[in-house]
């Protein structure tokens, strides 16, 4: 690999000059401050700023190439920092990629049926980029801190992208990740029009076919939600594997996971937000081994949601414990006549100022081994629609 080693200093689009070193594009493209698209560069930026001075366009730009790496520089100012498409084998490591674009008053984000790959400006952009390894990154204050799009095979471990506007680590169209021991805090945006809507921003969001990542041991408190997996009319997110994560202190959920199927939730923490885990319209999720605690409203809250199991975990001082329903289904979703069985064994449900158990009675449960101690009442069996 050739180490091309910028000499340390603050650089503009005007003042950088790319023909100096060799393996980079002499003249990159409009817009563009550092443009790679050789293969077996290694980019060491220790004591570089690239500054976009607020005027968009794009600090490093990587492309159609790989076994490419970027090292310890800090890159702010820009709609994206850093920006990869069509890349293998490429390192993104020690750099500071903050205070890019992050519109403040962004709203709700256009929800059309073909998701915006594009996005919205951030931190570090990955599109086709496959078998990397995103690590020991600041990306605070960005839109998105990280994006991955029609990404796979790739490792986002230990970077800190809180303070994002939108999401912190976000997946679409990408399958096969690992997101581990990254902290996503405080990634939120309200709207305004009541005091809960955060526009579906979250630490970590997954979203159009993102199946089998690995999520793990992340930090995502404070957020929008904690973890969201989103539907939206797109391919579900499927057979994801969620453990060891906090999503505590979100104004919404500390886990949300709608319209998909397979996923496992393993020793989380969901605390103090307005629902422990919402996972409406859920199949085959198993809810493992979780500490669910002082939730506003429901600890484990699924409507119209079928062969699942939640099964020890730790529930204490909600709403309901776990409460599991199902009403009049939206048109083009299952019917009142699916089969609802559920597996609820060996949870701890204590002090739920309600219900520790609630269920409509289309419900078919399996309750063995859980404990009740101190709720209003353990367990309710209600009406469909009641």
């Amino acid at each position: 690999m050739a180490e091309v080693r910028i000499v340390p200093d603050r650089y503009t689009r005007e003042t950088f000059e790319p023909s100096r070193y060799v393996g980079l594009r002499a003249l990159p493209s409009s817009g563009v401050v550092v443009e790679i698209c050789a293969d077996g560069v290694a980019l060491d930026l220790s004591g570089v700023v690239l500054d976009g001075e607020g005027n968009g366009g794009v600090g490093i730009w990587v492309h159609d190439c790989e076994d490419v790496a970027i090292l310890n520089g800090m890159v702010m100012g820009f709609h994206y920092g850093i920006r990869a498409e069509n890349v293998r084998n490429l390192t993104i490591r020690g750099c500071v990629v903050s205070d890019n674009a992050n519109p403040p008053d962004a709203g709700w984000l256009p929800d059309i049926e073909a998701p915006v790959e594009e996005g919205f400006g951030g931190g570090i952009y990955l599109r086709r980029v496959r078998d990397s390894v995103i690590e020991g990154n600041l990306v605070n204050n960005n839109f998105n801190g990280i994006s991955a799009v029609r990404s796979e095979r790739n490792i986002i471990r230990g970077n800190n992208a809180s303070h994002c506007g939108n999401v912190g680590i976000y997946l679409l169209m990408s399958s096969d990740n690992e997101v581990a021991d990254n902290t996503a805090e405080h990634c939120i945006r309200y709207t305004g029009r009541f005091w809960c809507d955060t526009a579906d921003s979250a630490g970590i969001l997954l979203e159009a076919g993102s199946n089998r990542n690995r999520i793990t041991g992340n930090r995502l408190r404070y957020s929008g939600d904690g973890f969201f997996i989103r539907a939206h009319n797109r391919p579900p997110s499927n057979d994801n594997f969620i453990a060891g994560n906090d999503g505590s202190y979100s104004p919404n959920n500390a886990f949300e996971a709608v319209f998909s199927s397979g996923n496992v939730f393993e020793g989380n923490i969901a605390n103090y937000c307005n629902y422990g885990f919402w996972l409406g319209y859920s199949t085959d999720t198993t809810v493992r081994g979780n500490e669910i605690r002082a939730n506003r409203f429901d600890g484990v809250a699924i409507e119209h949601g079928r062969d699942n199991r939640i099964e020890d975990n730790h529930i204490e001082r909600n709403r309901n414990g776990i409460r599991l329903w199902s009403d009049v289904a939206p048109e083009g979703k299952d019917s009142g006549n699916v089969a609802r069985r559920y597996v609820i064994s060996s949870n701890q449900i204590e002090d739920s100022r309600e219900c520790g158990i609630s269920v409509t009675d289309d419900h078919d449960v399996d309750m063995e081994g859980n404990g009740f101690r101190g709720n209003r009442r353990d367990w309710a069996r209600r009406v469909v629609g009641g």
